[in-house]
Formats: C-alpha cells, structure tokens, sequence
C-alpha cells in the first residue's frame, strides 16, 4: 500500500510506500563491496522464480538476455485502493506501476561494458514497456531509471532498470514543462545556444547533442539531448535509438573513470502524459553527495564548473 502527498509549500510530492523498506539490499555500506554473491541474486539466470511472472523476455529461462517483471517490492501498485482525502492536506493513492527490466543475465556485468549494439536493444525494450504504461488511466507520468552503484541508491548489484508509472507529474517536471511551452521550446533554444558558444558541448552526432548543463546539480552532470524536437520517449525512432546508444556507450566509459568505484544515475526525462516536453537522458555522477546546504534549500553547491567538466569528457577516451 502506498500513498503521495503533496507539500502545500513547495508543490513537491513524496512517495510513502512502507513496503519498500522490505526489499533486499546487498551492499554492506555505500563503500563498501557487496554482501551477496550471485547464488542469491533474483535477477541472474536461473533464479527465474524468485522474480514476479515475466511481462517481457527475449529468450526462454536460463537463455535470455532482457528481462521485464512486475518490482516483487512496488512504490506504487495497480492494486492500491482508493483513500480518504484529507480535510487539509492534498494525497492521492499511489496507483499505476512499477516494473524491473534486466539487462543482462550475468551478474558481474556492469553497462559501461555493454556495446551500443545492446543498448539499442534495451532502449528499444524500454521504448516497448513506455508504450504499454502511457496508456494506462491511472498513470500521468512515467520515469525510467538506473542506479548504478550503491552511493546512487542500487541496493542489488545486478545491472537493471527501473520503470514507474505514477500517478502524478513530478514538480520539477511540471516546472520545466511550463517553461518549454512557451511560444517556441526553451531546450531547442538552449541547444542552439550550447552549440553556438561550443563551452559545454562534450560531443554530437546526426542526432543527439551531448552536454554538461549550464546550471548542473552535480560535477560532471551530462545530458545527451536531440536535436530534433521530440516530446516523448515513445516517439524516438529506431534510428535515433541507435544514435543515442552510441553516445551513452561512449561517455559512460568517461563516467567510470571519473574515480575508483563511481556510483551513478541514468534518467530518461518525460513530461507530463499528453503534454508538449523536449524528451532528454541525464546521466548523474554521485560525487561529493548532498549535505544540509542542498535538503534545507533544493539549491546545489556543484564543486566543479560545467565548463571544466565539459573539457574533461572531450579529452578523455575517445
């Protein structure tokens, strides 16, 4: 059972799901190594029962390389009932879904090392999985993501996804939508100017523009953006999958040399369900980590410029 509800300060809302804190965790401490090996994992080849049925899987058991399922550990759920509403504050039930897809069956396998050739395929399960979620009533908004590390909130090892589809459109997402639908798209306007002033252009190809945003949140925070104005990630071609697996290939392998260990998110940025957004991928090194500063303000202290950042990734491997 899970519920969201609304701070009537700020807008944000948060996500109560006390059935999370029942999940398997299998780091000791944010640095330190795991504390199980594979012959535990639920996600390797072979535990295909300690998962939930599969929704999707590209190879029969113990012969698949991608694999969808139902999270055994949900934040929200297709089954969560109906709440009274509170005479004050704002709640809603914590109905739509929450998916685990995996992408690769070994458990030491991280996706630094995966070829763009496999991204696309992923990209293109992730892309399959959106389109079976946007249609459903309850969810307004949906969130693709990976956690890769502890220090960026992995709690198994095992390299995987995570698909939500929520109930409502986060306030970040609702504040940047109202800027991009002004009288022509604000991001197509900033990555005409990143490319102009070439400060944090990190690298392009045909399709997607790779950069170390103005105002990052954190040191060598990137974004790959396209060019062309796509407002959902349900409406990326195949080809542009390719093109943005091949700039993720490249400039994680700069990620993971940032320093030994380097905890990591990937976020696939939506906007609200129906709505007029410029869709992009954020990829977020957890270095240095928040501290009261950031919880007490929702501003970052960010130890290193975008444009230093910018011109590490251009030096690094090419």
């Amino acid at each position: 059972m899970s519920e969201l509800r609304k701070n009537p300060f700020t807008g944000e809302w948060t996500l109560c799901a006390e059935n999370r804190k029942n999940r398997p965790y299998e780091f000791l401490h944010k640095t330190e190594v795991k504390a199980k090996g594979s012959e535990q994992c639920p996600f390797c080849s072979g535990h295909e029962e300690k998962t939930t049925a599969p929704l999707y899987q590209d190879g029969d058991d113990d012969c698949w390389q991608i694999r969808v399922f139902p999270n055994m550990f949900p934040a929200v759920s297709k089954e969560a009932k109906d709440l009274c509403q509170n005479p004050f504050y704002e709640l809603i039930s914590g109905k739509g879904q929450h998916e685990v897809l995996v992408d690769t069956p070994y458990h030491e396998v991280t996706i630094d090392q995966f070829s763009a050739q496999r991204l696309t395929k992923i990209f293109g399960v992730l892309q399959q999985r959106y389109c079976k979620m946007v249609v459903e009533e309850d969810v307004k908004y949906i969130q693709i993501f990976k956690n890769c590390g502890p220090s960026a909130g992995m709690s198994i090892r095992h390299s995987h996804w995570q698909i939500l589809g929520l109930p409502m459109v986060p306030q970040r997402e609702v504040l940047m939508q109202g800027h991009m639908q002004q009288e022509s798209c604000l991001f197509c306007k900033m990555l005409q100017f990143e490319k102009e002033q070439a400060l944090r252009v990190v690298m392009e190809n045909e399709d997607f523009l790779a950069i170390t945003p103005y105002a990052s949140r954190f040191p060598y925070e990137l974004w790959i953006c396209p060019k062309r104005h796509i407002s959902t990630f349900a409406n990326v071609t195949e080809g542009e999958l390719e093109a943005l697996a091949v700039l993720l290939q490249k400039n994680l392998q700069k990620v993971c040399v940032l320093k030994e260990d380097v905890g990591y998110n990937i976020c696939l940025i939506d906007g609200q369900v129906g709505g007029d957004f410029h869709w992009h991928l954020e990829i977020l090194p957890r270095i240095g980590g928040f501290a009261g500063f950031e919880f007490a303000t929702g501003s970052y202290i960010n130890a290193v410029l975008p444009e230093q950042a910018a011109d590490y990734y251009r030096r690094k491997i090419k």
